[in-house]
Order: C-alpha cells, then structure tokens, then sequence
C-alpha cells in the first residue's frame, strides 16, 4: 500500500516536511490548506497590484542546519561581490555570495530566480494615536509616549504579579500577566493576540508564549530606564 502523510497548513512548516517526505522517503504527502494560498502568515498577497506581506516575518532560526536548508531553497539577494551578515535573536552570521551552480539551481524557466530578500526594517506599532517601538521596549520614549498616570499603572501591576504571581501557569494570559503584569497585558498584548491568532489568551497554552516571547525581562526594562534618567 501507499504511504501517505496529512499535513495541516501549507505554511513554511507544512511546505518543508511536505518536501522532505518527497525527497527523503516514499510517503507522499498531503497539504490540507483552508485558504487559497500558500506560505501561511509569511505570505505576501497582491491587492489590487500591490505586493504586500501579512506581517513582518523572517525566515531565521538558532539552527544552522534550517538556516542553510532556506537558502539553499532561496539563496540570498546578491550584492556587489560582498558577503553580507544578518543579526537576529542576539546572534549573527555571515551569508556568503550564492555559488554559480546555486544559481542556475534557482532560475526558473522565465529567467526569474527565487531569492530571499535582506532588508534592513524598523518596527513600530500604532497605538493610542501614536508609535510604539515592537518588540515593546520600556525606554524613556515609550514613558513619554504612555504617559505618566498609564506609566505608574503598569510599574504597580507589575510589582503586584512580582508578590502575587498566578499558579498554576496554565494559559498565555497567565504566562504574560505573570512576566509583565496585568496593565501591560491588557494594554499591548491581550487584543493584539487574539486579533492576530483568533483564539483567546485564556485558551493558549503557556508553553507557547514561553517559546514566542523570549529575552523580554520588564525589571530589566525598567532598571535600564531608571539608569537613563
């Protein structure tokens, strides 16, 4: 009998054991996609002829072997002759220049190639009429920019969830509520989540955020902030 594999979602995930199982087995694998695309939310759709990415998301991981397996699928956009470096989660690397034999690898039938991008961005969310630097970071722009009365809020509901923090750790909202305090939950993260998941804090796991939201420290924040004024 055939082997096959039901794969759900035809995201980067799905896509990549998608061509695995292809490549390195005799399953064949099967992609159930609700939408009528690919690539998940690091998609980009075209709306009414502009190109345009659902959210700022990068191919990037601490694993050199996934790294190396993208850009071999998308070697990276060539510069003049120069190897060019990518800093991401406290960690950087050095992409040398694709290879000839990369490059008619990736060329397709048209001429065009497929090529992962290098762009250098700068994040920032509108909130309360105003920017917000994401990841949120408690600088004394963002003071400013909350207020002084917000401001307090959020340093007092962090330091009660310091004395009183909620166990058992079952949920994100007790994840996040437990790291930066009630206030700045509901402030930043409450809403923005379940818009962008469609699910609520309460029925996401707290291993999930453990994974998702990694080297935020609020205290850290707030110490660097006290030290800057």
């Amino acid at each position: 009998m055939t082997k096959k594999a039901i794969i759900i979602g035809a995201g980067p995930a799905g896509l990549t054991a998608a061509y695995e199982l292809l490549k390195r087995t005799d399953i064949i694998p099967i992609i159930l996609e609700k939408s009528g695309d690919i690539g998940g939310i690091s998609k980009t759709i075209n709306y009414k002829g502009n190109r345009m990415d659902m959210g700022p998301h990068r191919f990037f991981s601490k694993s050199d072997r996934v790294m190396k397996w993208w850009l071999n699928i998308m070697p990276l956009e060539e510069t003049k002759g120069h190897n060019q470096t990518i800093s991401y989660q406290n960690k950087s690397r050095e992409i040398s220049q694709p290879s000839e034999n990369t490059r008619e690898s990736t060329t397709m039938k048209d001429g065009s190639g497929k090529r992962m991008l290098l762009i250098q961005r700068l994040t920032r969310i509108y909130f309360l009429r105003k920017f917000f630097a994401y990841p949120i970071q408690l600088s004394l722009d963002t003071l400013k920019t909350l207020g002084f009365l917000r401001t307090v809020k959020i340093i007092l509901s962090f330091l009660w969830i310091r004395l009183f923090p909620r166990k058992p750790e079952k949920s994100l909202e007790d994840f996040i509520i437990n790291k930066f305090g009630r206030e700045l939950y509901l402030l930043f993260f409450k809403d923005y989540t379940e818009k962008v998941w469609g699910v609520p804090c309460q029925e996401i796991s707290a291993e999930w955020g453990a994974q998702r939201i990694k080297g935020v420290s609020l205290s850290k924040s707030i110490a660097q902030a006290v030290k800057a004024l």
